[in-house]
Formats: structure tokens, sequence, C-alpha cells
């Protein structure tokens, strides 16, 4: 076996390591799917390789072609994840998904016929597949740059510049053995690369938290499946060195093992400290619950202790009528607040005409007592604000999470503005934003800022803005983000205001308006 060879494994369990780590995080970082495929597409890259060494069987240079192929989509979905522009191009994504996908396709099925094989090896194909790539991985870098030029925070800076290297290493450089293919003066870089730019990878996903604070050891569990893996790599070639199909079969089954192990066990690791981080959220919404049910339980017990004292030592009633009216006063408070739980938890808005002005110089009035210092206030109310139809709880609350979020992304200080304004004349929608002269999100977080339990605060619960907007689209209204990094944030809330030409009665004068 050759040097190169040995070279073309190592780099393939490398490649099987790095996919490990990031299919761990499959559904929690939008990071972690498009990267597992780019990692396993450059492993069976190298994986051909070696077998073609090995071997010397042709088929092994069509299923590296596939691979080289493949990574061009995985490449650019993985550049649009960590740029913050997945889902505005979503379709992108797919189109050459499919499209690659489809000259993927055409070079494995050359496999099992001679003549799809003899226009796959073709210099046509070849052209083609490297135009189509170079024109992708292009697109990506161009984006890699530009996001690099925006970007304030210098660890943000860093990472996306070791990104950059270490996907030109991964990705690029194997461009040069088709290169060489084609008959051009280039030497292959493609396996020298792939272990260059393994490293930096690896730096970025550990040291720079790529997917988040992961535990410790599922980077060794991914190492030590990686090398099981290897030497069942082995074993399998002693065994069916001659037999091709066997090899093929017997190799896919080891590798799809070793990423379903991988899967599996790492994700035990994660899946632990996020069971504890939402025992924290239920723990803390069950303490707020709590004290919104201490004070009239207090007076509950205060009242019925006075009228049991008076009973035992049994004095008339007559005068206590004060007292009965207390208790059934409290009982209805502590029914309200049952109430109000159980609509947060669903999100059923009773809808009622609604002053938004009024409401939110209420929640402003309570946040002289917030604790936020440094923090100064701003409210610029727009007189002439129609009333909308809106449940007065429900949007409080939603209201109150936006402004304890703007002051908690000013630590050093800042300034909250409250604004509402007439979003459509014509239709007299209702509009109200929170401005803070915070720290800002870069695109990573502002993508994923209303997906439920993603927070990036040590405390937080992922639930705030999630709820706001579950709050906003149940009184058929819509919320919107904008936010740069270090020029703050606004998030502003659309509600319909469908009477607004016509006159609405304020509460007690007419009839309550019907739910949506």
């Amino acid at each position: 076996m050759s040097g190169q060879a040995w070279l073309s494994l190592v780099a393939c369990a490398g490649q099987l390591a790095l996919a490990g780590l990031a299919l761990a995080r499959v559904g929690r970082s939008p990071l972690a799917l498009p990267l597992s495929l780019l990692s396993i597409a450059l492993s069976t890259w190298n994986f051909s390789h070696f077998a073609y060494g090995v071997s010397g069987e042709e088929g092994w240079r069509l299923v590296a072609l596939s691979a080289t192929v493949i990574t061009a989509p995985c490449a650019l979905h993985f550049i649009l994840a960590f740029t913050g522009q997945r889902r505005r191009f979503a379709v992108v994504i797919y189109s050459t998904y499919g499209l690659f996908g489809l000259f993927a396709a055409v070079a494995l099925s050359a496999l099992g016929s001679p003549w799809i094989a003899a226009r796959a090896n073709s210099l046509t194909f070849a052209r083609l597949t490297l135009l189509l790539v170079t024109l992708l991985l292009g697109l990506g870098w161009g984006l890699l740059l530009l996001h690099l030029r925006r970007a304030l925070r210098l660890e943000e800076r860093i990472r996306t510049a070791l990104l950059l290297l270490g996907l030109v290493l991964l990705v690029a450089l194997p461009g040069t053995n088709l290169m060489a293919d084609l008959g051009l003066n280039v030497p292959r870089l493609g396996t020298l690369g792939t272990l260059l730019g393994l490293p930096v990878m690896a730096t970025v996903a550990l040291r720079f938290h790529l997917f988040g604070k992961d535990p410790s050891g599922s980077a060794l569990y991914a190492v030590t499946l990686t090398v099981v893996g290897v030497l069942a790599y082995l074993i399998v070639f002693r065994l069916f060195a001659a037999e091709q199909g066997a090899l093929v079969v017997g190799t896919a089954a080891i590798t799809f093992a070793l990423l379903a192990a991988a899967r599996r066990g790492v994700s035990a690791f994660v899946t632990q400290r996020e069971r504890l981080e939402r025992l924290a959220t239920l723990g803390r919404f069950s303490a707020q619950m709590a004290h919104d049910l201490r004070n009239p339980i207090a007076a509950l017990k205060g009242a019925a202790q006075y009228l049991q004292e008076e009973h035992a030592q049994k004095r008339p009633w007559d005068d206590k009528g004060e007292f009965l009216d207390l208790l059934l006063d409290q009982v209805e408070r502590l029914d309200r607040v049952v109430s109000t739980y159980q609509r947060l938890g669903r999100v059923e808005p009773l809808p009622r005409p609604l002053d938004m002005n009024g409401l939110v110089a209420d929640v402003l009035s309570l946040q002289a007592f917030a604790g936020y210092a440094n923090v100064k206030f701003e409210r610029a109310l727009d007189p002439e604000l129609p009333r909308c139809a809106g449940d007065y709880d429900l949007l409080a609350n939603a209201l109150e999470n936006l402004v304890r979020n703007a002051c908690e992304a000013m630590p050093q200080g800042g300034t909250v503005t409250v604004r509402t304004q007439r979003e459509n004349p014509e239709a007299g929608g209702v509009m109200v934003s929170v401005e803070d002269t915070g720290e800002g999100m870069d695109a990573r977080t502002r993508e994923r800022a209303f997906d439920e339990f993603f927070t990036t605060k040590a405390q937080g619960s992922g639930l705030g803005l999630a709820f706001v907007r579950r709050v906003v689209e149940a009184h058929g209204g819509a919320v919107s983000l904008t936010s740069r990094e270090g020029r703050g944030t606004i998030v502003s809330l659309r509600l319909p205001a469908p009477e607004a030409h016509e006159g609405v009665s304020a509460p007690g004068e007419g009839a309550p308006w019907p739910s949506p």
C-alpha cells in the first residue's frame, strides 16, 4: 500500500470524526447538518482514493468524482447557514442539491453501465462538473468574505477567517485532482488539503464553539469511534480486496454504523445538559406562578384565620361582611391568575377594545422597579393611534418580554425606546416597536431569534421571543426583527385594528369584540 493511500485513509478517518461531532448537534444547530453532509462527502472522496490505491479498480474514481460534485452544494449550504441566510435562500439550497445530485447520480450509475461510464469519464463531463463546482464555490467564498467584512466582534472575525481557510483547504484543493484528470499540469493536492483543513475546522468547532458549548467528552467519543472504524476498514480490505462489490457494501455498512453510533453516543452527552436547562426553565416559570399566587393566598389565609377566631369566641359576624367580600375577591383573583397562566401556555387571546398607548404606559411604569439602573426608558406614542382588538394580559406579557430583552442587551446601560404608530392608515393597523442601543445580533443569532429554546444567555430559557411571536400571530398580526452588530435591535409588533374608522366602544360601553 502506497504512502498516498495511507494519507487518504487518515484523512477519511479525520472527516468521519468531524462528521460525528456535527451529527451530534443536528436538530440543535443549523450548521450541524450541512457540515456533517460535507464531512461525509469528503470522507467518501478520501476513502475512494484509498480504495483506488489499494485495489486499482477504476470504479473508485467514479465514486470520487461523485463525491467531488456533491461537496459543492454541501459547502454552500454550510456557508448560508453560517452567514444567517439559510432560510432566505432555501430555494437555492434545494435547487443546487437537486442539480449536483443529478450529476453525482450519473457518475455513480456509470459503475454498472459501460456506456454511461464512457461519458462520465469524458473530458466534456469533467469540464462541465469543474465549471459548476467552481461557480458555486465562488459564490460561497464571496458570501464568507462579505460576512468577514461586516463582522464587528473580534471572535466572529477570527471564526469566519478560519472557516474560510478551512473550507478552501477541504473543498477547493480536491479540485486540483479533477484538474489533473483533465490533463492540466496541476499537482494533486486534495488529500493534503483535507489533512491541513481538518485541524482548522476542528479548532473552529471546539475552540470557537461553532455549535455552541458542547461537553468535552463528545470529541473524545467521536475520535474513539473513528479509530475503531479505521481498523474495521482495514479488516474489510484484507478480507475482500479482490471483490469490489463486497468491498463497497462492507465499507458503506461500516460508515453508516459509525455515523449512527456517533449520533447516538454524542447526543447522550448533550441531551443531559439540555434536560437540565429545560428543568431550570420550568423552575423559573413555577417560581413566577408561586409569586403571583402568594399574595391572594396570604389574604385568604388572613381573612379566614380572623373569621375562625371570631367564630371561636362566639362573636357575631353581622359586621364582618367586608371579610366575606374579601374572601370572594381573592378567590376570583386566584381564578384569574390560573386562567391567565392557562392562556399564556396555550396563547388563547380574549380580544377586547384595547388602547395600546395605555398598555405601553402601564408596562413602562413598572420598569422603574425592575432594577435596570443604567437604562433610560423613552416613549414615542402616537396620540392618534386607533384602538385595536387585543388581550391585555397576553400583549402586556409579550411587551414586558421585549423590554426585558432590550435591557439585558445593554449590560453597560443605554436607552430603550417604545414607539407606537399607525402601520397602515387605510387599514388602520397598529405597530408597537421596542428599540435598544445595545450590542445587536450577528446574522446567525438574528435568523434563529424566534426559535423556541434558542438563547444566547447563560440563564435564558429561549422562550421569550418565541412566546412574543405566538401571541402576536394569535392576534392576527406579525413580528419583525431588525438588528446589526453594534447598532442595537428593533422588534416591531404589527396588530390589526379593523374598526379604526368606525369608532370603537371603550370597555364597559358595549359588547365585547368577538374572538378572531
